[in-house]
């Protein structure tokens, strides 16, 4: 049985599992049922961008992803995000691979389950000096706070994102996580809420008075990764500024 981090560490090692479910049961957007995992623990992430971090995934428990995401039950996990393609949106996210080989993982058993009584000792330990993505896939408000804070709470660095800062139930995030924002005037109004922000523009659209370019992006010429960067870590960040980036990803065409 694992009682311990290191336990924990020792079996990833060994291949005996493939990372750690952090969550299993209802989602906070909708009730749903959902399931959190960490991944990258041991091995490094082969995003260029984001360098070497614990990847996140937060699922619907009971359908894979791809399907979820053309009927709309990965609001589960996505809530209102505007970027969801049943919302008309474009993810940057290929859920077609990543996501759903995660989710397949998942369904073949391959990721350790802390028990309740161990939980918030064995994550603060086993992410203990990592650098850590809340939400690789899915919004991390999806899951309780509880459980990203003892992932996170001796993290190296961390980076999060949110499309639920309209929601007072959800202000807790503002913590650890960017209030995602796709417009000059949700910026604005993610900052009177007390979030810092993070924006996807065009590329040809201004900064607002309170942006920086991300250091890590392609068009800042790459200076950083995430994991050595910390810009995104909600209010925990020393910074004080935004943070705005030209879209990106996957299913982001050519104009802009």
């Amino acid at each position: 049985m694992i009682t311990t981090a290191q336990d924990m560490l020792s079996a990833i090692k060994r291949n005996q599992f493939t990372g750690v479910i952090l969550y299993e049961g209802p989602s906070a957007i909708n009730g749903a049922p959902i399931v959190v995992i960490a991944n990258r623990i041991v091995a490094k992430s082969n995003n260029d961008k984001t360098g070497a971090m614990v990847q996140t995934f937060i699922l619907a428990a009971d359908v894979n992803p791809f399907r979820a995401l053309k009927d709309g039950r990965d609001e589960a996990v996505c809530g209102d995000c505007p970027q969801r393609p049943f919302n008309g949106g474009k993810c940057y996210v290929d859920v077609a691979k990543s996501v759903v080989s995660v989710f397949g993982a998942y369904q073949r058993n391959r990721y350790a389950r802390p028990g309740v009584d161990y939980c918030a000792e064995i994550l603060s330990e086993l992410f203990a000096g990592l650098a850590f993505r809340l939400g690789t896939y899915g919004d991390p408000a999806a899951a309780p706070f509880a459980i990203w804070q003892a992932c996170t709470v001796k993290a190296k660095k961390i980076t999060g994102y949110s499309h639920q800062w309209r929601d007072p139930a959800f202000q807790a995030f503002s913590a650890l996580c960017m209030a995602s924002c796709e417009t000059e005037s949700d910026q604005l109004l993610a900052s009177a809420c007390g979030w810092r922000t993070f924006r996807a523009k065009r590329a040809a659209e201004p900064k607002a008075r309170s942006e920086i370019g991300c250091p890590a992006a392609k068009e800042n010429g790459a200076r950083t990764s995430c994991a050595l960067c910390g810009l995104c870590a909600g209010n925990s960040s020393n910074s004080p500024r935004d943070i705005v980036i030209n879209l990106h990803g996957f299913r982001v065409g050519k104009k802009g």
